[in-house]
């Protein structure tokens, strides 16, 4: 069984890599979601598990 994309530290590591890019997501016009979405080709609710994943990673 695959374990969920939030918990693959590589995905997450990558994700926030992406959402730190926030002059990309501007010209984008993409909430962080959307932006994992269109970078990361992944899911829009593997998307949302990501960007949650991350912002628990930044609270820590």
């Amino acid at each position: 069984m695959t374990e969920p994309i939030a918990q693959n530290r590589s995905q997450v590591l990558a994700a926030k890599r992406w959402m730190d890019d926030e002059a990309g997501m501007e010209r984008a016009s993409l909430s962080p979601a959307e932006y994992l979405v269109y970078r990361m080709k992944v899911s829009p609710a593997d998307a949302e598990a990501l960007v949650a994943a991350v912002y628990a990673l930044d609270e820590e």
